[in-house]
Parts: structure tokens; sequence; C-alpha cells
């Protein structure tokens, strides 16, 4: 029986265990300067279950937890005491905690369990706001009590993302830190932080003058590309075995494909869910790449179509991204897939309510033409659920053939 052969290949690099902090790529780490870092409620409406009230007291303790530990520092953490209405997120300087409540959200992506987007200027690192996103379309919140089934706690994940805010990635080899990248189901632990938690917040704000060069301790992650300040994502993964494919076995050495930087946590897409849900499946070479001229920072990337898999077939698509780089403020999304220009892809599209074409699922929804004639899907730096635990995850390689066959396949 014909089968397919999937080669997962990992390239990652070294991993330190410790707290690690973002940088922009000139070296500058990403911080606030002295002051009060003030966020605003705009929780309403909240979830099923959860009240704006109950919503709202819960952002008060995560600020709480962070503000404890940089107590003694010359920054502060605050909660504003007026709420705001609830909008998407801007660059206007006015840091915001919300629910995204629909599937057609603009700041969150399927499977995408929160997002901080935290903009700064491209010269210093200095972070100029701070906007938290908390998926409610897809995911389901809770306040941790001891009948949980299925929700997620929504205290653990703000003081997460309120680590993410203040300049803080995620944490390799300590599963107990806050700021750890995995997070399930049902668990609190993540309200309190760690011993790693405090180093990494000392590192930027107790350390030795350091404001605009590079990381005083722990690990540093620098951003490819442009300087461009971070958003950072936190999803759940949950691995699905991939079917065989009616094609002759294949041996992929997939090599040349940089690491991601940053990791998160995504629920999987096999490629008959992204078919299932794709407008548009092409093929096509990434021509060029251009960043918005207004309105939220994002790319758009131009391919030159050479095969439509599935849907209308034009001759060029754009499509849109969150990111890039804009009069000195930029915008980096840890789950957003980037076709770069040269490269030869297969996308998985999907349209926003404006009816612009965006990468179904992210980095999931992207497949890259590699050495030996394979495409390959980079989950690497992200985290897999596999079963009751949790894996690093891989590159995922296979035939066009496969693709193809695949994106005819009814979903699972």
């Amino acid at each position: 029986m014909k089968r397919l052969l999937v080669i997962a290949s990992l390239f990652a690099s070294p991993l330190a265990s410790a707290y690690d902090v973002k940088t922009t790529p000139s070296g500058a780490e990403v911080h606030w300067k002295a002051g009060a870092i003030v966020l605003t409620p705009a929780l309403a409406p909240a979830p099923t279950g959860i009240t704006t009230d109950a919503a709202t007291a819960v952002l008060s303790a995560s600020i709480a937890t962070w503000q404890t530990a940089l107590a003694g520092t010359l920054i502060s953490i605050e909660q504003a005491s007026t709420p705001v209405a609830a909008s998407s997120h801007t660059n206007d300087g006015v840091s915001t905690v919300r629910f995204a409540m629909s599937a057609d959200d603009p700041d969150i992506e399927a499977g995408v369990l929160a997002l901080t987007f935290v903009q700064y200027q491209t010269s210093t690192g200095v972070a100029v706001d701070a906007d938290v996103v908390m998926n409610a379309s897809g995911f389901t919140w809770g306040l941790g009590a001891t009948d949980c089934a299925k929700e997620y706690d929504l205290e653990s994940a703000l003081t997460h993302e309120l680590g993410h805010a203040l300049g803080l990635a995620h944490a390799i080899g300590h599963p107990e830190a806050t700021m750890f990248a995995t997070g399930q189901a049902c668990e609190t632990t993540k309200r309190d932080l760690s011993p790693d938690d405090q180093a990494g917040l000392d590192s930027l704000y107790r350390a030795p003058a350091t404001s605009e060069m590079g990381s005083s301790g722990g690990c540093s992650s620098t951003s490819g590309g442009a300087l461009l300040p971070i958003v950072f994502a936190l999803a759940l993964l949950v691995r699905r075995r991939v079917a065989s494919a009616g094609v002759a076995g294949v041996v992929a050495v997939v090599t040349a494909i940089s690491v991601p930087v940053g990791a998160a946590q995504l629920r999987a897409l096999a490629i008959e869910d992204l078919a299932h849900d794709a407008v548009m499946i092409v093929r096509g070479h990434v021509v060029a790449s251009e960043v918005t001229p207004s309105g939220p920072i994002e790319t758009d990337a131009t391919l030159a179509v050479d095969e439509c898999l599935a849907g209308p077939c034009p001759t060029t698509v754009v499509v849109r991204r969150r990111g890039g780089e804009r009069d000195g403020i930029g915008v980096m999304v840890d789950v957003e897939a980037v076709p770069t220009i040269g490269t030869e892809v297969v996308v998985y599209l999907r349209r926003d309510r404006a009816g612009t074409l965006h990468v179904l699922g992210g980095v999931q929804g992207l497949w890259q033409l590699a050495k030996g004639g394979v495409w390959v899907r980079d989950l690497r730096g992200q985290h897999v659920r596999v079963a009751d635990h949790w894996e690093e995850g891989a590159t995922e390689a296979v035939t066009l053939a496969a693709l193809r066959q695949r994106s005819r396949q009814p979903r699972r």
C-alpha cells in the first residue's frame, strides 16, 4: 500500500533554562520608561459565565501580582478607574484589556488563546502602548472554580499576558513560571510568579542602567526583520495524527529554514481542517511585500499565482498579515505567517470582515517549498498538545501531490 512518509526535522537553536526578554534587532530591550503603566479595562461585554465586574476584579488581582514584584523600582503598573468601550487595538497610547467576542474580530486568529500587542519605539525599545485581547470566541473562560471542566483560568492567562506587556518573553525550561509558554484548561498555578519570573523582571527594571542596550542577564530574543515591537501570542495546540496519503513514500531533509522567534501555543489545524475553512488555496511565488500606509500596522504580500488547489484562481493575490514597521513604530505577531519575497508557497486563505485575504490559522496555513522538492509547515518554536502532554513543535514535510489530495478530503 502506498503511503506518505512525513519527516519532522528539528533545527531549533539551543534552549536556555532561564527567563527571556525581547529585544529589537539593534539590541535595545523592550521596556517601559520610569513612571506608571496604566491599564484600562474594556471588559464589556464579557463571555458567558463571567460578569464584567468579575473580570475587572481578576484584572486588578493580576496587576497587583506584578506591582508587588515591581516594588522598589521606578516602574509601577496600575489599573485605570474608568473603563472604556472595547475596540480593536490601536497605537493610541491607551493600554487596554478586552475580550474578543466574535470569530471575525480583527485582533484574534483561529486557535489563539490571547494576544498582547506591545508597540515600542524602534530606536530605543521604549514601550508606548500595550493592548491585551483575550479570545472569548474560540475558548471558554472561567474563574478557577473547583468544578472547572474545560475552562481557561482568566487570572492565570491575564497574569501571563501582563508579563508580555512588561517586556518578558516566554520562559524556557521553567514549567512552574508564569511566563512558561504552555497553559492548560483549569490551570491556576500561573496566577503566582516564580523566582524565574522575578529574575526576568529584575533584569529589565532593577539591573544597572542598560536602558537602551542589550540584556544584563538571562536570555534575549531578537525579533527578525525590521525594528519591530512585539505582539506575544498565547494559544493551545492539540496535535492530530496526519492521515496517510496515496502517494509514494518521501524522505525529506528540510534545511535553510530559520527557527521562528518566540513560542506560542496553538490549536492544531490539519490540512483537511484548513481546506474545509479556506475560501481559497493557492500555490505561488511571493513577488512583493510592503507595509500598509495607514491604519493598523500590517504588511501586504503579493503572490503571483501558479496554481489554484481550491477556490477562484486570479493571476495574483494580496495576502495581509498583522505586523510590520512604519514611522518608527512596529508590530510583530508571533503566530502570523510571514510569506517572504522570493519563496514559493502554498497558502490556505480566509477573508476578514472587510474582505481582505489572510493566511488561515497563522503559521499553520503556510507551506513553503524546501530543498528536495517537499513542502514544509514549520511549527518549531510552538508547543504541541499530544494526548495528555505537551511536545515541542517540529517541521512537517509533504509532497505537493499530498497537499492536493488532502485538500480535497473531508475534515476528520
